[in-house]
């Protein structure tokens, strides 16, 4: 079996992180690392944790918004890599920060957690 996909869940919307947890937890290549609802506790968790994928939402009524904190995690060396789960449009903030680490976006709302798999694998592929 291949290496798991470890990752970290940030959001503030608790239900929505907890969805997702009890979806992903059934993916034994899936290995949830944690779960942030701040963005305290997201960097915190960054650092301490180590993710490969972060899964983050964009637009948060919080000290810093998850776009900051994906420019944050620029300059270091062992950056995870982002992927953005966002009801603004991901595409247009992507296409003028493309320098950064993102690995992909989706669009809220979607139909099924599956999406998500999917973009996770994808993701992990390409390092």
């Amino acid at each position: 079996m291949s290496e798991k996909i470890k990752i970290l869940i940030a959001d503030d919307n608790k239900a929505f992180c907890e969805l997702l947890s009890k979806y992903l937890i059934n993916f034994q290549n899936i290995e949830i690392l944690g779960v942030a609802n701040s963005d305290e506790d997201e960097i915190s968790m960054i650092d301490n944790l180590k993710p490969e994928i972060v899964i983050t939402d964009l637009m948060r009524n919080k000290k810093y918004s998850g776009l900051e904190i994906i420019k944050k995690y620029k300059q270091k060396e062992k950056s995870p890599i982002f992927l953005i789960i966002s009801a603004c449009d991901s595409r247009t903030i992507i296409d003028k920060n493309e320098e950064l680490n993102i690995g992909g976006f989706i669009n809220k709302p979607f139909l099924d957690y599956l999406i998500i798999v999917e973009e996770l694998e994808r993701i992990k592929k390409t390092f």
